[in-house]
């Protein structure tokens, strides 16, 4: 019986924390390895300040993947502890340095199982090194993120780093950990709760459109994807036109206006005429539903900043990240707010140039479609490190089918492909399953790969694409079908 079929242990995953944090506490040193992510980036920030406040000197990297070079870097230091933050649980059996310790939330190995009897943990290499939710019946891509898992053995550190779960719950939001509900559920609500005790963060009812911040209105809802706005989406011209017929006034002398300028009535006629425009538009009432929901404020932030808002600042965490720069991201979770957040904008700004790009490439490219999967092929032209992004994009842009995941190839900097797999809600709930399908089809062909039910990732060699694709129609078919022996 897999980890995810059995009721979820709560006191056995807060003993694991509880493990977990004990072990740390006895080391002299620690690299922290995070995810290039703004989950990983979170997740590290809240590793070193709880190390800091330890007194237990650690350096930090960022990587793209945990492949077998990093693998076997970190086993040839035994004289150093490595902790492993969203990422590690997909390859813990490789390896041999018993000074490993891994806070993640993708899905362990196929070898992880448990007894019938909850709580009994039979994984030859689980230890109190290793704490991942999925081993106690708590789903990982849902209810704890990477940044999540960490801020909790953070916190069984010592009780004052309550204070980073607002940094935690920033790496659920990067993590599309309230789409599945249009709110954060499960342990999440736990780090949530923390955050607002310690009043530091609101979760307020509104508008779920990114740029609540710094986009303007019409802006903001013409990139809306989730949902898709029909007749605005995509079209400038009519999103302008829409809130002129309202008399929303669009400027304030020479500024535009952002969604946090308008005035409560205004934005109570803006959302109720957008519920409207929605039914209207045979979207129906599951499109409203995805419109409200919880937004994620946090209150130590200028409000009309990036980092007022947990997806805006989760946001601008990936930027640094995708791009290198995760060491800026950390500083800025950490309260960096000087010439370090500047730079952090900028490579903001960019990234979401560079992903204006991408999406205009693969227009021009074309989607091909399979009887069960969808892709397009970035090769050199799409970043690797954004390719998963520009995925996420293309399938929520309302301009290719929704009905199938999408698979995207980019060549990378190792002269290996990077694969990308998103889905939506209404798959995962069909049967989808990115993470079992993509780790399946990448292992058949020679490569690595893992995830999350909704979004996954994998390494291939260059020449074996077809063969993926070929590998992954059977998956999904048999998950449709309800069969897994694909």
């Amino acid at each position: 019986m897999l980890v995810s079929e059995i009721n979820q242990d709560l006191k056995g995953f807060e003993e694991a924390v509880k493990g977990l944090a004990k072990t740390i506490l006895c080391c002299s040193h620690v690299t922290i390895v995070g995810h290039v992510d703004a989950d990983g980036i979170s997740g590290a920030s809240i590793a070193s300040v709880a190390l800091g406040r330890a007194g237990i000197p650690c350096d930090v990297k960022f990587i793209k993947k945990l492949d077998d070079a990093e693998i076997s870097a970190i086993n040839a230091q035994v004289s150093d502890t490595f902790w492993l933050v969203d990422l590690g649980s997909g390859s813990y059996s490789k390896f041999t340095n018993e000074r490993v310790c891994v806070s993640d939330h993708h899905l362990p190995e196929k070898e992880v199982k448990v007894a019938s009897r909850k709580g009994q943990v039979d994984l030859f290499s689980f230890a109190e090194h290793h704490v991942n939710p999925h081993m106690f019946g708590i789903d990982g891509s849902t209810e704890i993120s990477g940044a999540g898992v960490t801020y909790l053995v953070a916190k069984a550190m010592d009780a004052s780093n309550v204070d980073l779960a607002p940094i935690a719950i920033v790496g659920a939001v990067g993590d599309f950990q309230d789409s599945a509900e249009c709110r954060l559920k499960g342990l999440n609500r736990q780090v949530l709760e923390d955050a607002t005790n310690k009043d530091m963060m609101m979760a307020v009812k509104d508008l779920r459109v990114f740029g609540r911040e710094t986009r303007p209105v019409g802006k903001m809802l013409q990139f809306s994807t989730d949902p898709i706005l029909p007749g605005l989406t995509n079209d400038a011209v009519a999103c302008q036109r829409f809130l002129m017929d309202l008399g929303i006034p669009l400027t304030e002398g020479e500024k535009w206006r952002c969604w946090v300028d308008l005035s409560e009535v205004e934005r109570r006629q803006v959302a109720s005429a957008l519920c409207n425009h929605l039914l209207d538009s045979g979207s129906g009432h599951w499109a409203c539903k995805r419109l409200i929901g919880e937004v994620y404020v946090l209150k130590g932030e200028r409000s009309g900043t990036e980092l007022h808002d947990a997806k805006e600042f989760s946001t601008l965490l990936n930027a640094c990240g995708r791009y290198g720069e995760g060491m800026i991201g950390l500083r800025i979770c950490a309260g960096d707010r000087g010439d370090l957040l500047d730079k952090g904008l900028r490579l903001q700004h960019n990234h979401r140039g560079n992903l204006a790009d991408a999406v205009a490439l693969v227009k021009d490219l074309g989607v091909e479609r399979g009887r069960f999967l969808q892709h397009f092929h970035g090769r050199d032209e799409i970043l690797d490190s954004i390719v998963g992004i520009v995925a996420g994009m293309v399938l929520g842009s309302g301009e290719v089918p929704s009905d199938v995941p999408i698979v995207a190839f980019a060549y990378s900097e190792d002269e290996k492909v990077k694969v990308s797999a998103r889905a939506t809600r209404e798959l995962v709930q069909k049967g989808i399953d990115l993470a079992t399908a993509v780790k399946t089809a990448s292992e058949r062909v020679g490569g690595t790969g893992g995830g999350h039910n909704i979004a996954a990732g994998a390494t291939i060699s260059i020449g074996k694409e077809e063969e993926f694709l070929a590998e992954m129609e059977k998956l999904i078919e048999g998950q449709l079908s309800g069969s897994l022996s694909a």
